[in-house]
């Protein structure tokens, strides 16, 4: 059953700050109401969030055909920094330390490099962490030079068909341009990830882009599969029947080469997030997390070893009481690697090291088609002026929250007018001229000027 509008409007932000104890409480809670918290389940129980995307800029170089942004977004000003400063508060209020913050948009690169240094280095100095969520273009090398000597720590690159990047008419060619954003961030202590949207344009494909992200996994940590959803500007809408979740997990199987253990660690609530861990040595891959049984057994032990409530649990920490309260399931969890390292034996004998990597696939919802146990339960959420809410909802009602005044020091600042004033003034901007058009704006523009030439 499918939330109605009505119902969607009372999923409100969660409030500025937090005003309880156990900032992992709130996401357990709701695991547990959608029967989502099982022993394999690690939101809730080692980490109150996955992930807070903080939006700074709606505006982007690129239009791609599955777009987030509503049709309003790129008239949308650039919200100021005290505010993101603010938020960056808010996350760390509500997530506590260790929380991953995805510097996100639009696409952020298009702020001055001030700014995202500024964020860069406020994020880190509050013992978070930051991620930029760019399509790489103006990333450049002295620019993410510059970002990482601030503090930042990931750089997501998302890179794919839907992205209609000139000149590439397929997956496989825009590995080159993979390859170049690698270079890029090499030898700069930065984890590197990728982003793919998954439609019908590419799906042929996938199976090919993981062997391409496992031959790099000495250089990517973690490569993120997101399924075409109808929600935003983009014109492609919804996805066909033959892209589901199940097709896509046996799809990164066949192109990494090796059984995907997706059910044995969760992510939240598994109708949104399935997630796999490889290892890899020369050209063999196994499974990280082949024993479900034992990692099903230790993961509840694990969180009552658990002493932090505030935030995100170290895992050195966890690791070493495990060893002291529990030598044996130590020992167990220590064999389970050896066997894994033994599996991969041929590669190690010939080049002596071995490389993990993450696989995640994210399966949004529909604009329309929202369920209330998959919203209350969401482990990604986005950062608004009036506290974080899920992306999904987000999604859904982007230009109700993205045009609410911002309460600042010296007023409301509106990002339909970019100006402050001392009360607040809900308004929406005015149409765009048909350069900044995107989207369905666009498609629908360019259809109406072929019907009067």
């Amino acid at each position: 059953m499918f939330l109605t509008s009505d119902q969607i409007a009372k999923l409100e932000p969660r409030g500025r700050r937090f005003d309880g104890t156990d900032r992992r409480l709130p996401l357990k809670s709701a695991l547990i109401e959608a029967g989502e918290f099982g022993p394999g389940q690690t939101a809730g129980r080692f980490y109150p969030m996955a992930c807070v995307a903080l939006e700074i800029t709606q505006r982007c170089n690129l239009d791609c055909s599955l777009c987030y942004l509503s049709d309003r977004a790129e008239a949308a000003h650039d919200v100021p920094m005290p505010a993101l400063i603010d938020r960056i508060e808010s996350v760390l209020s509500h997530y506590g330390p260790g929380t991953s913050i995805q510097i996100s948009g639009g696409d952020p690169t298009l702020r001055k490099i001030e700014d995202l240094e500024q964020l860069c280095h406020e994020i880190r100095a509050r013992g978070m962490r930051s991620c930029l969520m760019t399509n790489g273009i103006r990333a450049k090398r002295p620019f993410l030079e510059r970002l990482s000597a601030a503090g930042l720590d990931d750089i997501a690159f998302h890179v794919d068909l839907t992205q209609e990047r000139k000149g590439y008419e397929s997956e496989a060619a825009l590995n080159n341009v993979r390859r170049d954003y690698l270079a890029r961030a090499r030898g700069l202590g930065l984890r590197v990830l990728f982003n793919t949207t998954i439609f019908d344009g590419n799906l042929s494909e996938i199976s090919a882009l993981a062997a391409f992200f496992r031959a790099h996994a000495d250089e990517i940590t973690l490569a993120s599969f997101q399924m075409q959803a109808e929600t935003g500007r983009g014109v492609l809408g919804s996805r066909g029947g033959a892209i589901t979740q199940a097709s896509v997990m046996e799809t990164l199987e066949l192109g990494v080469g090796c059984r995907l253990d997706f059910d044995t660690a969760q992510i939240g609530h598994q109708s949104c997030n399935r997630y796999a861990s490889i290892l890899t040595s020369g050209r063999k891959s196994v499974s990280a997390l082949s024993n479900q049984a034992l990692f099903h057994h230790v993961f509840p032990i694990l969180e009552r070893l658990e002493r932090r409530i505030d935030g995100h649990s170290e895992i050195w920490e966890t690791g070493l009481r495990l060893a002291l309260f529990k030598p044996l399931l130590a020992l167990r969890l220590a064999a389970h690697g050896i066997r894994r390292l033994w599996a991969l034996r041929g590669g190690l004998i010939r080049t002596g090291r071995v490389h993990r990597m993450a696989l995640l696939i994210h399966n949004f919802m529909d604009a329309e088609k929202l369920e209330e146990d998959r919203c209350k339960s969401c482990v990604f959420m986005v950062m608004t002026g009036d506290g974080p809410i899920s992306m999904c909802v987000h999604n859904a009602r982007r230009d109700e929250h993205l045009f609410q005044p911002v309460q600042m020091k010296e007023g409301w600042w509106s990002a339909a007018t970019g100006q402050t004033t001392k009360t607040p003034a809900p308004e929406l901007p005015g149409s765009l001229p048909f350069k900044r058009l995107k989207g369905r704006s666009r498609a629908a523009a360019l259809s109406e000027r072929q019907a009067t030439d």
